[in-house]
């Protein structure tokens, strides 16, 4: 095992001029749900392109751990060249569906985190601590509003 990076490597596979893997790349791995995942970017789950643009944004910006992604709607849609209001939809189908989890409100702005079920940054035993009250996501989009009887 290579102590620097915790990378196992199987030194009889080597030839002598070649060089162990690096992760150059850098940056925390996630664990996700690639059947949600899957699900949320099929044709048919209801999901629209601007919500699955901005769940790809919240899986690879949102910090470790059970901690939500504090930028406001403006600030997403400036990454995203979406409106605000594009993005504040998005994030309403995304939480409908429990893809992304009310985590924290201040004053009248909410932020939001990724639901561990369905995509996790931490440890095996922090996602399995996470898990315990997060709901399961929907795999189609929720209407937004119930229809009267």
């Amino acid at each position: 095992m290579n102590t620097a990076s915790g990378e196992y490597l199987q030194l009889e596979l080597l030839d002598k001029d070649d060089k162990a893997f690096a992760w150059s790349g850098g940056g925390r791995h996630i664990n996700a749900s690639k059947k949600l995942g899957a699900a949320l970017y099929a044709k048919d789950s209801g999901y629209t392109k601007n919500d699955k643009l901005v769940y790809g944004f919240y899986l690879f910006n949102s910090p470790p751990g059970d901690e939500p992604l504090r930028m406001s709607f403006r600030e997403i849609g400036v990454e995203l060249e979406l409106r605000p209001n594009a993005v504040s939809k998005s994030v309403g189908s995304l939480h409908r569906g429990g893809y992304l989890l009310e985590a924290e409100k201040v004053g009248r702005v909410k932020f939001y985190k990724l639901n561990p079920r369905a995509a996790y940054d931490g440890s095996s035993g922090q996602q399995r601590h996470a898990t315990q009250h997060a709901r399961h996501p929907s795999t189609t989009c929720p209407p937004e509003k119930k229809e009267a009887s």
